[in-house]
């Protein structure tokens, strides 16, 4: 076993901005004599942070990579580090920026250089869970009794992550945010988001594009959207003008503590505004509705503006076991993110419960994940034996389920440590034969959040890289 410290880079690019951090990783290499070295990280310290830039883009959804390129060159000369030192890192690319497009061009631009990045596109929860892991909200919550909320807010949305005993147990988006009202220093409304437009017809607002307000009216227009998402949090079973999707499929838990992250939850730092002035001193209502909540009872989190750069993409490297089942042609694959899902619940299997547990988990990942057409991995755990009609239930239940809702994506991938690939992914593949089906056995997926899979070494088995996002 060796210890060393490896440099990483984390990239967050968003819809208005995107921001750097560079850490230092002290990671334990172990080296089998069966295995490729396998990697831990047991600590990490934040070595350089950007300043925070607005996103280059070359139209209102397409990041422009050669400018995205330069600005990089230029933080890795401010912080002192060599393209050729960076070994690991993740870029994650978020808001209206999430395109397929822009990942492939990040990707190929990486490719490039050293190490082996995490590129992978959130959607509004994923940004949402991202951000309540790096504001300090999870780790809070294993510290708290209850339930903390997690909110980051930034330009256009309000991202809400639920956490409890360290994970976040829920997620979802409202439309609030800094950006949605943009105002001139003289009080004249120059942009209005059309997703607002429901909620100030609600509240009978005459604020038009064309007009001009006082500083009163912006003020109660930020206390009504501050009202509008603390009363949601608070009351638990309601619906919302400003909520993404209208309604929740269940009611909230009680929620102890507010906390806000992203731009706003910086701006709750700062002065609350007392003139027009200062308050749209960003051309926008931003500063205003940070002093709305911190005024009804929300508070910044530990990090705030940067807390969806993720610190780094690390990897741990494997050889599957012997026997897999593998479609050859789909292979390598690169960045699939990774659920995982019990396939007992007490030591007892039931077709029916684990259905529900994993139809629930694949809603879920369909939501966090912008992955129309590509795989998703799914992790098996909690199961010790596996009867053949277990065995026969558990595949018409992957196969269902699966399809259901990804029915877009090339291949069906599934991983578990128990030593039944091939006879899992024959059962699969009867219920379809043009289905593309990878299952692999003998994976550590414990940390894992993205998975790459290479070709084949020996025999049948695979290279496999499971990564892990620190931050």
């Amino acid at each position: 076993m060796t210890t060393r410290w490896i440099t990483s880079i984390g990239l967050d690019i968003g819809t208005s901005t995107t921001k750097l951090i560079v850490s230092e990783l002290l990671v334990n290499q172990i080296n089998g004599a069966f295995s490729l070295p396998s990697c831990d990280i047991v600590d990490r310290k934040v070595t350089y942070q950007s300043e925070i830039y607005t996103t280059p883009l070359k139209t209102e959804v397409e990041i422009d990579v050669e400018a995205l390129s330069e600005l990089l060159q230029v933080e890795y000369q401010k912080a002192n580090v060599a393209l050729q030192a960076v070994e690991s890192g993740a870029v994650i690319i978020t808001g209206e920026t999430a395109r397929k497009e822009n990942a492939e061009k990040i990707l190929h631009y990486l490719a490039n250089r050293a190490g082996d990045f995490v590129v992978a596109t959130a959607g509004a929860d994923l940004e949402g869970m991202l951000a309540a892991k790096g504001s300090g909200a999870v780790a809070l919550s294993e510290e708290t009794e209850g339930v903390i909320a997690n909110v980051d807010i930034g330009g256009g949305t309000a991202n809400v992550a639920l956490c409890e005993d360290g994970k976040v147990i829920g997620a979802f988006t409202f439309h609030i945010g800094g950006r949605l009202v943009r105002i001139q220093e003289g009080g004249r409304v120059d942009y209005i988001s059309p997703f607002l437009q429901p909620f100030l017809k609600e509240y009978q607002s005459t604020m038009q594009v064309g007009r001009t307000i006082d500083f009163e009216q912006a003020a109660v227009l930020s206390d009504r959207l501050a009202d509008e998402l603390l009363s949601f949090l608070k009351e638990r079973d309601r619906a919302s003008s400003v909520l993404l999707l209208a309604t929740l499929s269940q009611s909230l838990p009680t929620i102890e503590k507010v906390l806000i992250s992203g731009g706003i939850g910086k701006m709750m730092n700062e002065h609350s505004p007392t003139t027009l002035k200062e308050a749209v001193a960003f051309g926008d209502i931003g500063p205003l509705l940070a002093a709305s909540l911190r005024k009804k009872g929300a508070e910044a989190a530990p990090e705030t503006a940067r807390a969806t750069v993720i610190g780094a993409g690390m990897q741990n490297t494997e050889i599957s076991g012997a026997t897999v089942y593998i479609a050859e042609d789909c292979l390598p694959l690169k960045n699939i993110p990774i659920v995982k899902v019990d396939v007992e619940k007490n030591g007892v299997w039931n077709e029916l419960s684990f259905v529900k547990r994993l139809q629930s988990t694949l809603s879920q990942a369909n939501t966090i994940f912008d992955c129309e057409g590509q795989a998703t991995a799914i992790a098996l755990q909690a199961f010790t034996t596996c009867t053949y009609t277990m065995l026969q239930e558990l595949a018409e239940a992957l196969y269902k389920s699966y399809m259901n809702f990804f029915s877009q994506a090339s291949c069906l991938i599934v991983l578990c440590e128990q030593d039944l690939a091939k006879a899992l992914g024959q059962a699969i593949q009867k219920r379809n034969k043009a289905l593309k089906v990878i299952v692999l056995d003998g994976i550590d997926f414990t940390y894992g959040d993205y998975i790459d899979i290479g070709m084949k070494t020996v025999g049948e088995a695979v290279t496999v890289s499971v990564k892990t996002l620190a931050f």
